[in-house]
């Protein structure tokens, strides 16, 4: 039996009542009656929470049960959805798994989902926003970190004559590749390739390179990363869906100026490991078409970052990997290559 409250057809005004079951039959008694009606039930609201249960009749009466009470119970029934899920969140177990379910959905979302998006956005992005966006994030380096090269003229010819060679074996035409030289500054020997396809080398770098090979290896290096649009891909992966949608939908304006914004920061990160996997392999690719030595750039590196022995070793959180497993990766691929001639 359940204590609640009664409204007559067309009254708001609650009148005290109980209501139970016989035999299947409801029986609704109404505070002062002395025989129980025998109401014809229409619906039962479902269970939420601690929300009273309202009975509607076929008169039009309605009959409001606490929300603590046990009406599927009363009903002998296992009732609506609702009502089952409200059973099901009460147990714990349920819950434990519920939670467990999301995480490990979510870590898809972001493992899996998020890369496989960013491809396909990366893919249909338009050349003209991909050239807005190299021209933005060059004005933010140069004013943030670079200086004018202070290379003779005469060097800039003879490597840009080498990207030449490697742009033209490396197929790549739209975006078409454009090479760049800076002054490091604080940045030091470093190079990078913007989604544009436009690839930026330091004086540092050049200086630190003992033959064309290494600066080579390293261009051709940058090249794989426009062919496979790691730039954009990490642009998209860390700004999201969102940003996807408006770049693509064509309402990037406003997105485009904040990628702009942000552009020094976002060239700051590295490029997942997996990324520049990639990047090396072409690379070996690449040199290997050209006649050159496929490992040269891996010496430079080591080089490079000698004096850094976290480098040496892939950590479990490195972005890069480590030059070790480096040159041991680009030598095994570029034995691959050869034996496969």
């Amino acid at each position: 039996m359940i204590e609640g409250r009664y409204f007559p057809p067309g009254s708001s005004q609650a009148l005290p009542a109980r209501l139970w079951s016989v035999s299947g039959e409801l029986r609704l008694m109404l505070e002062g009656e002395a025989a129980p009606r025998h109401p014809r039930l229409v619906s039962v609201s479902d269970k939420l929470a601690s929300i009273p249960r309202k009975f509607a009749f076929h008169d039009g009466g309605v009959f409001e049960a606490p929300g603590n009470t046990d009406v599927d119970g009363m009903m002998a029934s296992h009732g609506s959805f609702f009502s089952r899920l409200s059973r099901i969140e009460a147990h714990k177990g349920f819950v434990a798994g519920a939670v467990v379910l999301t995480v490990v959905l979510l870590f898809g979302l972001y493992r899996w989902g998020l890369p496989a998006l960013a491809t396909g956005a990366a893919i249909a992005t338009p050349s003209a926003l991909l050239s807005t966006m190299d021209a933005g994030v060059l004005q933010t380096v140069d004013r943030a970190f670079f200086k004018p090269s202070a290379l003779a003229e005469s060097e800039h010819e003879r490597i840009a004559a080498i990207f030449a060679e490697l742009s033209e074996i490396s197929g790549q035409k739209h975006p078409p590749l454009e090479l760049l030289f800076r002054h490091g500054g604080r940045l030091g020997a470093n190079a990078f390739a913007l989604p544009g396809g436009t690839v930026v080398i330091t004086d540092q770098l050049i200086n630190k390179a003992e033959n064309d090979d290494e600066i080579a290896g390293v261009l051709a290096h940058e090249i794989g990363h426009v062919q496979h649009r790691h730039s954009l891909k990490q642009i998209y992966r860390i700004l999201g869906l969102t940003f996807m949608i408006g770049v693509i939908g064509g309402d990037s304006g406003q997105i485009v100026d904040d990628v702009i914004g942000q552009a020094a920061a976002l060239q700051s990160l590295s490029y997942t490991r997996e990324f520049e996997a990639d990047a090396d392999r072409r690379s070996v690719e690449i040199m290997t078409q050209a006649g050159r030595d496929p490992i040269a750039f891996v010496r430079l590196l080591e080089r490079i970052t000698k004096n850094t022995p976290s480098a040496k070793k892939t950590g479990w959180m490195s972005t890069h990997p480590g030059t070790e497993d480096r040159r041991k990766s680009v030598a095994e691929y570029a034995e691959k290559i050869r034996t496969a001639r």
